[in-house]
């Protein structure tokens, strides 16, 4: 694969803290992630205002316009309760061109064996991403799966959006 050279910038944003952040729980499965009952947490609701709030600023110290700027979040419902409070800060409306969920943007998907479990064994899977990082938890991805993913994720970004 070429290196990829954007021409676009990006402002990454990981989501607020989540309901599952709170009750300590991995969801990395579409099946749970796109759930209601996982998404933001109200402190991550706060969060996530407060990163729009300085994304705005951003944007104003470096005279970027509101209709240069798109919001690219994953279906997981903390990405897209995080995305909608940010686009609200900024005054965009969420059901808009501006606004696209990019399913490539997801979780890592851990596999059943870690899925609904306690972020207590998150050290288990680093401890396999260490050894290699091609290695697959049980039924799960890869951390370089996970990049290949992300790679043609920003492709299609490219693709997509010009600044």
């Amino acid at each position: 694969m070429d290196s990829l050279v954007g021409k676009n910038r990006y402002w990454v944003l990981r989501h607020g803290k989540s309901i599952p952040n709170e009750r300590g729980l991995i969801v990395s499965s579409m099946e749970h992630g796109v759930l209601p009952e996982f998404q933001l947490a109200p402190d991550g609701v706060d969060q996530a205002r407060l990163a729009g709030e300085l994304f705005l600023q951003q944007l104003k110290e470096n005279n970027i316009e509101l209709d240069k700027v798109r919001i690219c979040y994953s279906p997981f419902s903390r990405t897209t309760h995080t995305a909608r409070v940010v686009a609200e800060v900024l005054n965009l409306p969420f059901d808009s061109p501006q606004c696209k969920m990019i399913e490539d943007l997801r979780e890592r998907y851990f596999g059943p064996t870690f899925e609904l479990k306690s972020h207590d064994k998150y050290p288990e899977i680093w401890a396999l991403d260490e050894k290699d990082p091609f290695m697959k938890p049980e039924g799960g991805e890869s951390a370089a799966d996970v990049v290949s993913r992300l790679a043609t994720a920003m492709e299609s970004m490219e693709a997509d959006y010009q600044r």
